[in-house]
């Protein structure tokens, strides 16, 4: 047996709305139907009862009312016995028309339980001026023998039906009551029990024609998205160029293709710099190895009998041991940029402290180039949200760079301020710049400038990368504005630190 899958859940949440829908709706027709009925029959009722009333008032109609024989009374009462039987042809099936005395005892009775009371009739007695009776409960409450009368008003609710009573005073029998009672089964009630059943009919045939529609709406609104997984099903890792089709709606369905092929670009370019960097970490490691490798070749060859190639060789593969052992270490210090900073790692440093130990180590990087550090409205510690070796990192990146491509001569100035909730360090240079079309990529990985910024320089081409991702990983950011031949301004944005209370003292070690 499946599961209970989303487009069945949603045929099932359909279907049940509607069936709930249904049932509110049939609920309260019948309930209002019910309630007119009712008061249509009460006022019917009453309505008949006053006619009653009026005929039996009426004095040729006394006569016919009463009848001698044995009543239920004394004196007149005694041998007088009234007749209701005039009225059987406006009696409805189910209606019963009854008139009590003062002890509310049923003196006549005519209509559905004129059966039930020429039976009682029968169990009647006469012992002298003694009489007894067969106790027996009336509807509404009235009861034979010594009960009384529960009416209560001019018209109330009896148990399954409606009844209306009225007082009036006739010769032999002084006060009666005279009472009109519903059993229920007339054809107004017969009407609304009729109504209820065809309502839940009806409530039947609509829990099945919604859960029809709901299936029905289910599958319709979920065609689209079946397409849309058969359509990613078909995407893989050699196929990542392919897109969603969009419908033109521009509805939910179009957002979530969209989002999915921002996703699908995203995942793109990811797969491709990916690809790039191993295919430019291999270059990069292919290069040293194949200078180490021929080197030793030569040392197998002649090393042993030239002490002059021997030196030359092993000089050469020291230096490219040094290379890749600098390539390594930047490829480690990368992917470690990459890890998320853990919860509570709130170390700080001071920026003026990090340039105080980096500047008299960056002298030998450009001899020629005049290095400045200047401030811009601060003269106290500068403390930044990161650890004094990252910070370090960053800086000598940038502050090397600038050096490396400004010509003798030249001019590298650092200079630093504080906004409200950072701080800003720029490195400006009048060194060679970079081209307008080359500036986009040059924090890319292993990416350098055709020209002057090449491989002679020295580097890997992941020193601006390293730095931005230590700078975004701490909540900064990096921005590089240049002009080519004119120079660079790189300007460092880092994070505000709370103060000089919590900041680390020095660098520690550096690589």
């Amino acid at each position: 047996m499946k599961g209970w899958t989303f487009s069945r859940k949603v045929s099932a949440s359909i279907a049940l709305a509607s069936l709930i829908v249904a049932a509110v709706l049939g609920g309260f027709v019948y309930i209002t139907f019910s309630q007119w009925t009712q008061k249509q029959e009460k006022e019917l009722l009453t309505e008949k009862l006053k006619q009653f009333e009026l005929q039996i008032k009426e004095v040729t109609f006394l006569p016919s009312l009463l009848r001698p024989g044995f009543g239920r009374g004394s004196g007149a009462a005694a041998v007088l016995k009234p007749d209701l039987s005039s009225f059987a042809a406006d009696l409805d099936e189910g209606q019963t028309l009854q008139l009590l005395d003062a002890r509310g005892r049923v003196l006549a009775e005519e209509g559905a339980a004129s059966g039930a009371g020429a039976a009682e009739e029968k169990d009647t007695a006469v012992l002298g001026d003694v009489e007894t009776w067969k106790d027996a409960v009336l509807p509404g409450g009235a009861e034979t023998g010594n009960g009384v009368a529960d009416s209560g008003g001019t018209e109330s609710d009896r148990a399954g039906g409606y009844e209306a009573v009225s007082s009036l005073t006739l010769p032999a029998f002084g006060t009666v009551t005279l009472r009109l009672a519903d059993s229920g089964d007339s054809a107004a009630a017969a009407a609304s029990r009729e109504v209820g059943r065809l309502l839940l009919l009806g409530l039947l045939l609509a829990a099945g024609a919604a859960a029809l529609a709901g299936w029905l709406v289910a599958r319709s609104a979920l065609k689209p998205i079946r397409s849309m997984i058969g359509e990613v099903q078909s995407i893989g890792a050699d196929n990542l160029s392919r897109r969603l089709p969009l419908p033109a709606a521009q509805d939910e369905l179009h957002q979530l293709g969209a989002t999915f092929n921002a996703l699908l670009q995203k995942l793109s370019v990811s797969f491709e710099q990916q690809r790039r960097f191993v295919a430019d970490a291999s270059h990069e490691l292919k290069t040293p190895l194949a200078i180490i490798e021929g080197h030793t070749h030569m040392i197998q060859r002649w090393g042993k009998q030239s002490p002059e190639v021997l030196e030359e060789s092993l000089g050469y593969m020291m230096d490219e041991a040094g290379r890749m052992r600098e390539l390594i270490a930047q490829l480690l210090l990368l992917a470690e940029t990459e890890e998320p900073v853990q919860e509570g790692a709130g170390e700080e440093c001071d920026v003026q402290q990090v340039l105080h130990e980096l500047l008299p180590q960056t002298v030998h990087v450009g001899p020629g180039v005049i290095l400045s550090a200047g401030e811009v409205g601060n003269t106290g510690p500068l403390p930044v949200r990161m650890p004094a070796s990252a910070c370090y990192q960053v800086l000598r990146n940038i502050v090397e760079n600038a050096l490396k491509y400004t010509p003798e001569g030249g001019r590298v100035r650092i200079a630093h301020e504080t906004d409200l909730d950072q701080v800003i360090v720029s490195v400006t240079d009048t060194g060679i710049g970079i081209s307008s079309e080359q500036l986009p990529h040059i924090f890319d990985r292993f990416y350098r400038a055709e020209g002057s910024r090449n491989r002679a320089k020295g580097g890997s081409g992941l020193g601006l990368a390293i730095a931005k991702a230590i700078m975004e990983r701490y909540g900064g950011s990096i921005a590089i504005e240049s002009i080519e031949g004119a120079g660079t301004k790189v300007v460092l944005s880092f994070v505000r630190g709370a103060g000089s209370g919590g900041m680390e003292q020095g660098v520690g070690s550096k690589e």
